[in-house]
């Protein structure tokens, strides 16, 4: 389209449907420049394309706004397994308990036309630090009872090795601790038994109360039968000496005599533990003594 006014030549460009037109007017219409060429469409071979911001064939500029949005989010705790011998093999134990995090993020979000379009963290900070589970798992079944048989053995040695430089320290002096009883009929059944343990618990200076921890150990252990066998490991008697065959540093009738097997069995404890209620905490904490 062209336009005089007052004669004098105005330039301009108008924009027509997406398409833009120059035109300088030279008193004609038929749309010639000062230099006497002819104009026509700027960029006429072109088409309009939508950007990032228009709404495809709408014609319409899509507004994309710009917020952030924080997040509080859970971190879940993972299970850690760790192989332990002092369980039995197959039993587990928690030995530390889980603990979930929470992680606080950040985000910058785009939407455009009310629809999110993008999403961006920006920061992020731990709240709480998540804390995995520590399971213990028991490998040592069978180990662990090997390694109390051969430590009560070595127990064992001990006691009889003091006994014996005792008592060779000593010779012609009174012994600290009661002879075997004359009869070795008597202890045969369990309150003989014990009246002979209690009898001889004197000389080692303990108390009746001393004397209530080793009934309950001895019950355990054997039920005070002299004649009790563990058909695994092999201990034996009253005392459930291992193997039965070390209470002959007492007397040699040590199978068939409860007072050999009492004097034994208390020496033992005596070097061993100290006291029966000592030896008794230790049944109680692992199963033997």
């Amino acid at each position: 389209m062209l336009f005089k006014a007052g004669g004098a030549a105005a330039a301009f460009s108008l924009a027509v449907s997406g398409a833009a037109y120059a035109a300088i007017s030279a008193g004609d219409d038929e749309g010639h420049s000062s230099s006497g060429g002819s104009f026509g469409l700027i960029g006429g071979e072109s088409e309009a394309k939508p950007t990032a911001s228009e709404a495809q064939g709408s014609g319409k500029i899509a507004s994309a706004e710009v917020s952030t949005t924080t997040v509080d989010e859970p971190q879940v705790h993972g299970t850690v397994q760790k192989e332990s011998d002092a369980l039995p093999a197959g039993q587990t134990q928690v030995e530390t308990p889980g603990v979930d995090g929470l992680v606080r993020t950040t985000y910058e979000v785009t939407t455009q036309d009310g629809k999110e379009i993008s999403r961006t963290a920006v920061a992020q900070v731990v709240v709480t630090q998540k804390v995995d589970e520590v399971v213990l798992v028991g490998t040592g079944a069978q180990q662990a009872q090997q390694d109390a048989a051969a430590a009560q053995q070595q127990a064992q040695q001990d006691a009889a090795a003091a006994q014996q430089q005792a008592a060779q320290s000593n010779e012609g002096a009174a012994p600290s601790a009661p002879a075997p009883a004359a009869d070795p009929g008597a202890g045969t059944d369990p309150e003989s038994a014990k009246a002979i343990a209690r009898s001889m618990m004197s000389g080692y200076g303990w108390s009746d109360s001393e004397f209530s921890c080793l009934e309950n150990l001895w019950n355990r252990e054997s039920s005070w039968n002299y004649q009790a066998q563990n058909a695994s490991s092999g201990a034996y008697g009253i005392p459930q000496a291992l193997p039965g065959a070390k209470m002959s540093e007492v007397a040699d009738d040590w199978a068939t005599n409860p007072s050999t097997q009492i004097t034994w069995g208390l020496g033992y404890i005596s070097g061993r533990y100290g006291t029966p209620c000592s030896a008794w905490a230790h049944s109680e904490s692992v199963g033997w003594y």
